[in-house]
């Protein structure tokens, strides 16, 4: 390893024990990390030459001079964090210490001209910048999250079917905002979140529930996308006999048949009547209405059976379900633990654990905007 490589090293480590803790002495990171006294004292001065870090007091003394205290300042960088789906455009705004500052969003509609959604993103980011003053130099860049396939390297959005995009280089969206441009898969980047500021530690897949479906999978603390960064697109795999045709062009798709859009589907053909959104089918389901229970138990039953399929091939330490399910994940999961006892009959399901998303429907937006504030915090985003 060469000296270089050491001292990235070892400011990736001071600043991160930095954020995780709020405030900290530079005694206790030098403790922490095994590092000599001097050597804390350089980079956390390099890092106040950055305005990242400042001194906040110091702490009581057990003898001698009173250890200095530090932390992050969270004014010091910004990063932008959008998601599209077929439906909506949420952003936000975070700053270094991954909080939230301003949130806006906008519909999607499906006639829209995407190159025209992207200069009303264009305009709502510009609008942000403006009404909080924000210095340019200070924003890290914009994270993007498709329900597609995305090659980080080149923002190409290879193919994103729900929205109908095939081989669009983000480049020239990059130029014109004046930003650098961060793209990534939804689920890639509800998992990178899920990873880095939610309680998600280990091996796991999360499994982005929306017009489609989506899973990213985390290994070793790095997303896991294979060669072709194309891993992880178990939304297309093989879960029935039936002939629908899915927009991948195959049919029989697990997404046909546990997407946001299947669970409407159930509830009208029992109820015979439209469900707007799936707040309706909840909220009839908890009033104990029987078509609203039969379309949730055929929704879990398909739901669980992709699972299956994800335990088979990935063995990870958990699953989460997240995405526009949101709030609900939970109750479909104990639909199928406890009372279908699906978790039961699989072999596979006996040390894995199956539980929802604490991001809830936020996964994709936040990860997102953490894309940029990677080039600080090196969280491990590598590609395996």
């Amino acid at each position: 390893m060469t000296q270089e490589q050491i001292s990235e090293i070892n400011r990736v480590q001071i600043i991160n024990l930095i954020k995780d803790n709020k405030e900290i002495t530079k005694l206790e990171i030098g403790n922490k990390l095994g590092l000599s006294h001097t050597t804390v004292n350089t980079y956390v001065q390099i890092l106040m030459e950055e305005g990242l870090v400042e001194r906040a007091g110091v702490a009581p003394s057990s003898g001698g001079r009173k250890p200095v205290v530090v932390r992050l300042v969270p004014e010091a960088r910004y990063s932008f964090g959008v998601s599209v789906s077929p439906d909506h455009v949420y952003i936000v705004l975070i700053n270094l210490m991954a909080e939230e500052v301003v949130r806006s969003s906008f519909a999607y509609c499906k006639a829209d001209v995407f190159e025209d959604v992207l200069k009303k993103i264009k305009a709502y980011i510009e609008q942000i910048i403006e009404a909080n003053v924000l210095d340019r130099k200070k924003i890290m860049g914009i994270g993007l999250a498709f329900p597609g396939l995305v090659n980080d390297d080149t923002i190409t959005l290879d193919y994103i079917p729900n929205l109908k995009i095939k081989n669009y280089c983000l480049r020239d969206f990059e130029d014109q905002i004046g930003l650098k441009i961060y793209a990534e898969n939804e689920a890639n980047a509800a998992a990178y979140a899920e990873q880095v500021v939610g309680a998600a530690k280990g091996n796991f897949v999360y499994v982005s529930i929306a017009e489609g479906i989506g899973t990213g999978i985390i290994i070793e603390n790095h997303i896991y996308k294979g060669k072709q960064k194309k891993a992880g697109e178990f939304g297309h795999i093989k879960v029935s006999d039936e002939k629908s045709e899915c927009n991948c062009g195959r049919t029989g798709c697990w997404e046909l048949f546990a997407s946001q859009k299947a669970l409407l589907r159930y509830f009208e053909e029992y109820n015979k009547q439209p469900a707007y959104c799936i707040d309706d089918v909840f909220f009839a389901y908890r009033q104990g209405d029987k078509e609203a229970i039969k379309a949730i138990t055929k929704y879990t039953r398909y739901l669980f059976a992709g699972i299956e399929n994800i335990l088979l091939s990935v063995n990870p330490d958990y699953v989460i379900v997240g995405g526009d399910l949101g709030e609900y994940a939970q109750t479909v999961i104990d639909v199928g633990v406890k009372k279908l006892k699906l978790t039961e009959r699989f072999y596979g399901y006996k040390n894995i654990q199956i539980c929802c998303s604490g991001l809830k429907d936020n996964g994709a937006v936040i990860g997102a905007a953490l894309l940029p504030l990677e080039e600080i915090f090196n969280y491990q985003k590598n590609v395996i």
